[in-house]
């Protein structure tokens, strides 16, 4: 039978192999060429402008790449959910990606990074052999704008699968064929009059179908029973209270057959009836399935045992048993729950599941010898999902406003806020949400402040939370820029000039987010600035410098610039540096001299100052050991005289300036001027009576212009003037006998000046 069998597999074969030579063309036959498992990592971003970008060409190339027959594609969210497991990242380093690949048995990794300059596009790939561990393929390119984008990821994708293509090709001829290995594991169910076989398929194989082969007795002889697509067989009517042993084969395409799987056997025998399903409910990443046994009493009378809880992906199979649930009262015979009218109901939840994915169950139940019943009617049933709709806004000041979809499901209590500076990585978790914080509709927003720096990107993803231990997969990632400084001011101005002070004036900030003005100061244009005043108010336009108590030196200038600053305190670029200088003292007064010997006063001269706006000169006057003292104010002249002072003395003077603001100039330079002097007393004076007459005499004055001299006679009241003489001699009656006087002599000049007395000189008779 069995030859028979074969004979007829081998004609169809033939006729198979007839149709698709007419139908398609050689070339479109097949090829055996094994599958070559690939995976593309996000590109990483080398600079701030090629955000997004990145992601744009990682899912460009993963779409030109899984155009080509051969490769098989790691789906995105399997290699997410292993390196998140695994505590693994993403990156171009070779020792990281080898690593990874050689765990998730892949052939090639494709890795690569964008950068952004302009509207040029900058892009860097290698193709990275996993068990050669080296770079295989490495290129760059560049493309103008979005546009031209696509053509430079088509034009890279053909190299990168030739490169990936000729290696493997390579690699597995130099090892050389060898022997393809059954399916595995099998599994059985039987019932009644049935066996359901389940298998996985031989690991890299690319399978077209498989061969079932079945015997009564272990040593065979085996009969193929059937050839299906799926891996997984269902064979009816047999025999009851009969052993089956069964082996299974894969074969390919081009006819390239597997070794045969183990043998594995299977009993028919009486069941259970199969369990009802009441309901599946979605919790992250479980989903909690609810059923009861069959009401319905069956001819199977051993009692019940348990469940086995049975998943596929897709409504028509193929179904793996993913638990064995035993019956937790052994007491619940279907005809005793029955009878009592009583439902009893089991629970159980399904956990490890992908975000949002949907899932077909059935069930079966199983008695004291292991027998199973047949497959419930299935139910579908669907893990919470991934967050969606998350969008974040930026361009705020130290301030990102995150918005988000809520979960429609009764069991989420919260959302967990991840934040990171990088696209792919560093993610921290920042703040639990509320499901309160919702902002309309069925939209959740959350503002996050905390600690975010200026002109700064930051990402973020958000999970869903049935409790503290229990979240979904992270969201899709949004990003945004927090705002940048302050915009710099312009047009600030400082006016020179004034008296001890400086204004400073500015145009007012038309930017909102400026709240003030910060003014900096030094005296040096290069040197260290200081802050001299922070301006609060957006409106405010002016400051005086050295206004108030505050005053500022004279003919002293200061620099200044000024910075706006934001509600954060955050400052804008300094603004231009500005300068400008009080208003300086007048210069010291010079050619300041007196003209000497003048009687009892000094005549003072001096120049004018260059300042036009001098109202007053001091001057000042010291007279021997003296401190100066001011002795008089001119107003509107260059001269002075001082007047009463004292014949032959010597005075010192100095003057400063002043101007209509009332600075002071330095002193001048000072000057010593002396006044005329007396004429020094006569010298040599002599007197004598001769023929009856006082005869007096003395020398000439030595001064040049002694005019005349004086006489005087000494009483008791002191010496009184007698006489004027210009001769240096005098005469008059002699006293009587016994008698005598007293004389003195002055000289007396021009000027009308009068020395001291000369010498006393007596004159008497005998």
């Amino acid at each position: 039978m069995e030859g028979l069998m074969g004979k007829k597999v081998h004609h169809c074969a033939w006729i198979f192999l007839l149709i698709l030579t007419v139908v398609f063309p050689v070339s479109a036959i097949p090829s055996n060429i094994p599958e070559i498992k690939v995976s593309v990592f996000n590109f990483k971003t080398v600079d701030l402008e090629a955000a997004g970008y990145n992601t744009m060409v990682t899912n460009m190339l993963m779409s030109n790449l899984s155009c080509e027959p051969s490769f098989v594609m790691l789906d995105r969210k399997e290699l997410e959910s292993f390196l998140s497991m695994n505590d693994l990242q993403q990156d171009d380093n070779l020792e990281n990606v080898t690593n990874i690949g050689s765990r998730l048995g892949l052939h090639a990794i494709v890795v690569g990074s964008v950068g952004k300059r302009g509207s040029l596009i900058l892009i860097h790939c290698k193709v990275i052999h996993i068990k050669q561990k080296r770079v295989i393929y490495e290129a760059s390119t560049r493309a103008f704008g979005n546009v031209g984008l696509p053509d430079e990821i088509n034009k890279l994708s053909a190299p990168i699968i030739e490169a990936i293509t000729g290696s493997v090709l390579a690699a597995q001829k130099s090892v050389g064929k060898s022997t393809i290995q059954g399916p595995l594991p099998v599994l059985k169910r039987s019932g009644s009059k049935w066996v359901a076989l389940n298998w996985e398929a031989p690991p890299g194989m690319a399978v077209s179908g498989y061969e079932v082969f079945r015997s009564k007795a272990e040593s065979g002889p085996f009969i193929r029973v059937a050839r299906v697509n799926q891996p997984e067989y269902l064979d009816r009517d047999l025999e009851r209270n009969v052993r089956y042993y069964y082996k299974i084969r894969a074969y390919t395409a081009a006819g390239l057959q597997s070794d045969f799987s183990a043998i594995v056997s299977a009993e028919t025998a009486l069941t259970p009836n199969p369990p009802v399903i009441l309901k599946a409910e979605g919790h992250i990443k479980s989903i909690e399935l609810t059923w009861s046994p069959s009401p319905i009493a069956g001819d199977d009378k051993l009692s019940l045992k348990g469940y086995k809880l049975y998943r596929a992906k897709a409504q028509q199979g193929h179904y793996k048993e993913v638990a064995n649930v035993p019956c937790l009262d052994p007491d619940s015979a279907v005809d005793t729950v029955a009878a009592s009218g009583r439902v009893f109901k089991v629970t159980y939840l399904d956990k490890g599941l992908t975000d949002g994915e949907l899932y077909y169950y059935k069930l079966t139940s199983y008695n004291e010898k292991n027998m199973e019943s047949d497959f419930s009617s299935s139910i579908m049933g669907a893990a919470i999902p991934i967050i969606n709709g998350l969008s974040a806004q930026g361009d705020m000041l130290r301030e990102i406003r995150l918005v988000w979809n809520s979960a429609d499901s009764p069991f989420i209590n919260g959302y967990y806020v991840y934040r990171s500076t990088s696209e792919n990585d560093n993610y921290k978790r920042i703040i639990k949400v509320s499901i309160s914080h919702t902002a309309s509709g069925n939209k959740i927003a959350y503002a996050d402040k905390d600690g975010l720096q200026d002109t700064t990107r930051y990402f973020y993803r958000i999970t869903a939370i049935e409790d503290p231990e229990t979240e979904t997969s992270p969201s899709v990632t949004a990003s945004a820029v927090t705002k940048g400084q302050p915009t710099t001011l312009r047009g600030f101005k400082a006016k020179s000039g004034l008296v001890k002070k400086i204004e400073l004036t500015w145009p007012v900030s038309r930017h909102e987010d400026v709240e003030g003005y910060n003014i900096y100061v030094s005296k040096e244009k290069d040197g260290k600035y200081t802050l001299l005043k922070q301006i609060d108010g957006r409106a405010m336009h002016s400051f005086v410098h050295g206004g108030g108590f505050e005053k500022l030196d004279d003919n002293a200038t200061y620099y200044y610039s000024t910075r706006t600053f934001n509600k954060v305190n955050v400052e804008s670029e300094p603004s231009e540096t500005v300068s400008a200088t009080t208003k300086p003292r007048p210069v010291k007064p010079s050619g300041l001299n007196g003209e000497a010997l003048k009687v009892k006063e000094v005549p003072l001269a001096w120049q004018s100052n260059p300042e036009n706006d001098i109202a007053v000169f001091h001057i000042y006057r010291s007279a021997g050991s003296e401190e100066f003292s001011q002795t008089a104010k001119i107003t509107g002249g260059t001269s002075y005289q001082d007047k009463d002072l004292k014949d032959g003395a010597t005075y010192r003077y100095k003057i400063r300036a002043e101007d209509k603001d009332g600075l002071l100039s330095d002193f001048s330079d000072a000057v010593s001027v002396q006044t005329k002097p007396k004429p020094q007393k006569p010298e040599g004076i002599t007197g004598d009576i001769r023929t009856g007459n006082v005869v007096l005499s003395w020398k000439p004055g030595r001064e040049s212009d002694i005019t005349h001299y004086v006489v005087y006679e000494k009483s008791f009241f002191g010496l009184q003037k007698i006489d004027t003489v210009k001769a240096t001699s005098f005469s008059e009656a002699a006293p009587d006998k016994g008698k005598n006087k007293t004389y003195a002599v002055t000289s007396v000049d021009k000027d009308g000046l009068e020395s001291e007395p000369s010498q006393e000189v007596t004159v008497g008779e005998k």
